[in-house]
């Protein structure tokens, strides 16, 4: 026996997944909606599917043009999420007021979005009340680097990222051993030659550039662009340092190194957090939260022994007590 639609759709509300818009265009001009039923289906050759309900003006247009854009949200951008669902009521022209860009095929996606898709119809099959379309990807995009929308249980969220498994400390006390080549950068304008990082990482040089003031709300967008640069020019380790003047706080920690874990792979995301400052057991909290599992210690940094106690109590393991003895040296 079938079980009952309200049980079903609850159960698949469990299942998180990300969102995006599908795009086409029919007589009347560009159409859009809100799905979070995208698949990835073949590699070779390309292929996606998405699943439009055969009661919705879309999945009529978008058989009848033959062809569709995806456009991939970033966390930002859920109100886009829930105007091209419906949901904005006030709201006449879903296409109004936003960026967008046409593709090759002809429709539109967003500019600024985390990734889009552009497709021909390859086949449609039909799936219950819903249609079944399997596009043939003729373009493909990433625009923004980003952490993505996630849409669970009705509800729009973000990426949460696990513990690590363990966290590394470093003390920035400790004397300069030459193998590392470390610098500090204020912004794009003080980023050391692509050259000098080369000549650094040719002699087995560990590159490490951080990033002064990384939780500064009003320089997000600096620091975002400095980090991506950092990692662009090969960077082995890239850190955020929290300004000793300027406490940091939980919410804006997480805005940077949701994007930032994202921005610095394959490089290890370090950071440096301010002692003094009384939410930074908090900070620490949330940056493991985010992916981070390297931490600078000592002089104004987080104390080695609150670090160490903090992952002690979330079961993390930390470093080796021989380790730790010359840092608190």
């Amino acid at each position: 026996m079938p079980v009952d639609s309200t049980t079903f759709r609850s159960v698949l509300g469990q299942w998180p997944s990300g969102v995006c818009v599908v795009t086409t265009t029919g007589p009347n001009g560009l159409h859009g909606m809100t799905a979070s039923s995208f698949s990835s289906v073949s590699l070779d050759p390309p292929l996606v599917s998405v699943c439009l309900g055969n009661h919705l003006p879309s999945r009529t247009l978008l058989g009848e043009a033959g062809k569709f854009a995806i456009s991939f949200l970033g966390k930002d951008q859920a109100h886009i999420g829930r105007r091209f669902a419906g949901q904005d009521r006030e709201i006449t022209d879903r296409f109004a007021g936003l960026d967008w860009t046409m593709t090759p095929n002809g429709c539109p996606v967003l500019s600024d979005a985390v990734a889009w898709l552009d497709c021909t119809v390859a086949h449609a099959y039909p799936g219950g009340d819903h249609t079944i379309f399997v596009g043939a990807v003729t373009e493909a995009a990433l625009p923004r680097v980003i952490s993505p929308l996630l849409f669970h249980s009705r509800n729009w969220g973000q990426v949460a990222q696990p513990l690590p498994a363990t966290v590394q400390v470093r003390d920035t006390a400790s004397p300069d051993d030459g193998l590392r080549f470390e610098f500090v950068a204020d912004g794009l304008d003080s980023l050391p030659s692509p050259e000098r990082v080369i000549s650094a990482k040719r002699s087995g040089t560990c590159v490490v550039g951080y990033v002064t003031d990384a939780f500064n709300p009003d320089r997000e967008d600096e620091v975002l662009a400095t980090i991506g640069a950092l990692g662009a020019l090969g960077c082995d380790e890239i850190g955020c340092i929290e300004s000793a003047t300027t406490p940091a706080s939980p919410l804006q920690v997480t805005r940077i190194l949701q994007d930032a874990s994202v921005r610095v792979r394959p490089a290890v995301l370090r950071v440096r957090l301010n002692g003094h400052n009384r939410l930074a057991l908090v900070n620490a909290l949330v940056a493991m939260k985010n992916g981070v599992a390297h931490f600078d210690v000592g002089n104004t940094g987080l104390p080695v022994d609150d670090l160490l106690h903090l992952s002690r109590q979330l079961e993390v393991n930390g470093p080796q007590e021989a380790d730790l003895a010359q840092i608190r040296e």
